[in-house]
């Protein structure tokens, strides 16, 4: 599609067209960390203790209260009272209980009401804490089914608009739940619904972008959902009550389908579909924004080419059919997916574990967040100077060396860095891999078989909230093991820096004999002089 690739250029690099769309498509970015791990903090475990009935009625119980301050905090059980105490003896003295003999606790008492943790009574049944995440994670590819149908079926900003509305009503309907499957229900259909938002702005932004500024346009909603991270934990920190939380972090979404208004459809997607009077309307617009002029004779000549592609969509049929009968597209997926797998289980894994660290949970989730804008600022110089191969390979090897080696350091300080070092490189990764991702498939199938990619990744992070239950030395194995792999695969993809999108699955068919095709050696410099001459 030579006449849309010229024409986008034509746009200029950095006009005000694309700067408008970039700020607005970044916005929902902040949002989007909120919505991913609000229930870092929303199901966050609160100190609690045994209710002692010999001692203390349940609906009368404290934590804080001194008559049973010798209990341990955190158990399930609590020491046997000794048999055959005199009627006046002290229940509550720790001598009156056996030292080695426990009861299960009947009733607990928490610190605080302000998580789900607490307000459902969890202490006692920590896996269902866990399970928060897993049900989120798992309702993901569905939510990625959704988007990549109604994105490539419908258009870029349809999705959008459908699925951010749904993701800002539902929150706050979460907020209303009256009971932990109540909890979880909306948490799954939250989602399953709402999660797709984001990534049908992203491919979007990957579709405005020119070719050697696809990186700059993914460093900026890497930046956006750090910053968002951040932000999220200075509001968790001011606003400690799960439900009030719930309702801050997802009102303003609510107001995102106004995006409907705001935004154009991706011109790549209509002129995809053989909408060329839609892929004209915006270019016209996207010249006027940028005050260039709009050459009418490759107007006409893009009007043809969505015509043709139009005639070769219907020719193709079903091009998720055409794309399962490509050997080379299928191991591509396949390669693609389990770099997936790996770098969720890994990000969420170190991110949801965050909260353990010594110190300010808070602040601790803070620096966390903030490896995110770091490793976009570095995406943002790496990709394009270094490529997407050797650059995704070096973020996945240095995350798998930075996870194993706190494990066997005894020093806290060198393993605390080490561990925020894992994180910036998993970060650099996971939002370098959006970007590689959507450059190897066709225009017609992009947003699926990017949906389709992180769908199957999303097994990662459906598995990564339970390592919490799991040893330390168990945990660096498999981060460190599933990085190590995941660079190893990466070098069997083909590089796609400063390469046109495909729009047809023969084009990303021969990305790769494309990359094997040597170039021809320079001209000596006699001869470019000569030529530099003659052109004058």
């Amino acid at each position: 599609m030579a006449a849309l690739e010229r024409a986008l250029t034509a746009l200029g690099p950095f006009g005000l067209y694309q700067r408008y769309n970039l700020v607005l498509l970044c916005l929902p970015n902040l949002l989007a960390a909120m919505y991913s791990l609000n229930y870092v903090f929303v199901a966050d475990q609160v100190p609690f203790r045994c209710v002692v009935p010999e001692c203390e009625a349940v609906s009368e119980a404290s934590y804080s209260d001194n008559v049973t301050s010798w209990l341990p905090p955190g158990q399930c059980s609590r020491p046997a009272p000794l048999p055959d105490l005199p009627p006046s003896a002290d229940f509550c003295s720790e001598l009156n209980y056996h030292p080695n003999d426990t009861v299960a606790c009947e009733h607990v008492v928490y610190e605080n009401l302000d998580t789900t943790y607490s307000e459902f009574d969890l202490g006692c049944r920590g896996w269902l804490r866990t399970l928060v995440g897993t049900v989120r994670n798992a309702a993901l590819p569905l939510a990625l089914l959704l988007t990549g149908y109604v994105s490539d079926g419908y258009g870029r900003r349809t999705a959008f608009c459908i699925m951010s509305g749904c993701a800002g009503a539902l929150g706050v309907v979460k907020s209303f739940s009256v009971s932990y499957p109540m909890y979880l229900a909306v948490e799954f259909f939250e989602a399953a619904l709402g999660y797709g938002f984001n990534s049908a702005g992203y491919v979007m932004m990957v579709e405005l972008a020119r070719p050697s500024q696809r990186a700059y346009f993914a460093c900026s909603t890497g930046i956006a959902y750090g910053l968002g991270g951040v932000l999220f934990a200075w509001i968790a920190w001011r606003v400690p009550a799960w439900r009030s939380l719930l309702r801050v972090i997802h009102v303003p979404a609510l107001l995102l389908p106004l995006y409907w208004l705001l935004i154009d459809e991706s011109a790549r997607w209509m002129h995809a579909k053989g909408d060329a009077e839609g892929t004209a309307r915006v270019i016209r617009k996207a010249a006027r924004w940028n005050k260039v002029q709009v050459d009418e004779e490759l107007m006409k000549e893009l009007a043809k080419e969505s015509e043709t592609a139009k005639e070769e969509a219907e020719s193709e049929g079903n091009a998720w059919l055409s794309l399962v009968k490509s050997r080379v597209l299928m191991w591509r997926m396949t390669a693609c997916s389990w770099c997936w797998i790996c770098t969720t289980f890994v990000y969420y894994g170190l991110t949801i574990n965050s909260v353990s660290l010594s110190g300010n949970k808070y602040t601790n989730f803070a620096l966390n967040m903030g490896m995110e804008i770091v490793a976009s600022l570095i995406l943002m110089m790496s990709l394009e100077k270094f490529g997407r191969k050797r650059s995704i390979f070096a973020a996945f090897l240095l995350c798998g060396v930075a996870c194993v080696i706190p494990y066997f350091v005894a020093h806290t300080r060198a393993g605390f860095g080490l561990f925020f070092v894992g994180k910036l490189a998993i970060t650099f990764a996971f939002n370098s891999v959006y970007v590689y991702t959507s450059e190897l498939f066709p225009t017609r199938v992009r947003s699926s078989a990017l949906a389709a990619c992180s769908l199957v990744g999303r097994l990662g992070s459906v598995l990564a909230p339970q390592t919490q239950l799991l040893g330390l030395y168990v945990q660096a194995l498999l981060y460190g093991g599933g990085s190590l792999s995941a660079a190893l695969l990466v070098l069997l993809i083909p590089e796609t820096r400063r390469a046109a999108l495909p729009t047809s699955l023969r084009g990303a068919e021969d990305m790769r004999r494309r990359q094997r095709t040597p170039t021809p050696p320079p001209p000596p410099v006699a001869m470019r002089q000569n030529t530099v001459e003659s052109e004058t």
